[in-house]
């Protein structure tokens, strides 16, 4: 999974800050790309799925809603 090129860079650059944070050292541009590929690797498609799951909730909630309008339209015989 690939991102844009500046949200990459976004990405990064927060990486960067965050381990600036928690370890008061600057993170290079090399060690910070290189956080990010493992980060992708390792975390993204988890992130991915659970965003997938909670689309099919959302999606599947509104369904449902559609359906019980559609059933007060129909005709009574």
């Amino acid at each position: 999974m690939e991102l844009p090129k500046r949200q990459k860079d976004e990405m990064i650059e927060k990486l960067k800050s965050c381990y600036f944070d928690t370890y008061h050292e600057e993170l290079g541009i090399i060690g910070a790309e290189n956080l990010y590929s493992c980060f992708m690797e390792a975390c993204a498609p988890y992130i991915y799925n659970q965003a997938l799951k909670d689309v099919k909730k959302v999606t599947s909630r509104q369904f449902v809603s559609l359906e019980e309008e559609i059933d007060v339209l129909e005709k009574k015989l």
